[in-house]
C-alpha cells in the first residue's frame, strides 16, 4: 500500500493556496469597492476597478468549483456541497459584508477628515485598511478549511489504495 505522502502534502499546499487567494479576494472586495469612490461616478477609472473586482471573484469562484464543474461537464452527477463547506461559505460572506458595512458608516467623515490632513486620495486608504483587515479576518476560517479539505483528499486516497489493492490481490 502506498503511503501517499506526496499527494497528501501536495493537496495540503494546494488547499492552503486556494485558502490564501479566496482571503486576497475578500479583501480586494472591500478595498476596491472602497477605492473607486475616489473616481467620478461612472468615469472609465470606477469602471475599470469593478470590472476588476468582478473577474477576481469569478476567478475565485471558477478555482474554487473548478472540480464540480468539471464533474458536471463530463455528465457525472453533482456531490452536493457538505454542511462544512456552506457553513464556511456563510462564515466568510458575513465577514466580507460585515467589513464592507463598518466602511460603509464611516466612509464620509473619515475621508473628509483624512482629506483635512492632506490625503489627496482618502478612499484608497480606508480601501487599502479595509480590504487588508477583510482579508486577515476571512484567512483564519479559510485556512482551517483547507485543514479539513487536505484530510479528506488523504483518508479518500487510502480509501483508493485499499480498493486497488484488494482488486489486485483478487486478480
Amino acid at each position: 500500500m502506498a503511503d501517499g505522502y506526496g499527494p497528501v502534502v501536495a493537496s495540503l499546499t494546494s488547499h492552503r493556496v486556494q485558502a490564501v487567494a479566496g482571503s486576497l479576494v475578500d479583501g480586494l472586495v472591500v478595498g476596491v469597492t472602497e477605492a473607486a469612490l475616489d473616481h467620478p461616478g461612472r468615469s472609465a477609472a470606477r469602471r475599470r476597478l469593478y470590472l476588476v473586482l468582478a473577474a477576481s471573484v469569478v476567478a475565485d469562484a471558477l478555482w474554487r468549483d473548478w472540480p464540480a464543474l468539471r464533474s458536471a461537464a463530463a455528465g457525472m452527477p453533482d456531490d452536493a456541497r457538505d454542511s462544512a463547506e456552506l457553513t464556511v461559505l456563510v462564515r466568510r460572506s458575513l465577514l466580507t459584508l460585515g467589513w464592507s458595512a463598518v466602511v460603509t458608516v464611516v466612509d464620509g467623515p473619515l475621508a473628509r477628515l483624512l482629506r483635512r490632513h492632506g490625503a489627496r486620495r482618502p478612499h484608497l486608504l480606508i480601501g487599502m485598511v479595509a480590504g487588508a483587515a477583510g482579508g486577515l479576518c476571512t484567512l483564519p476560517v479559510l485556512w482551517a478549511r483547507a485543514a479539513d479539505r487536505a484530510e479528506g483528499d488523504r483518508a479518500a486516497q487510502e480509501l483508493d489504495d485499499e480498493i486497488a489493492e484488494l482488486l489486485t490481490t483478487g486478480a
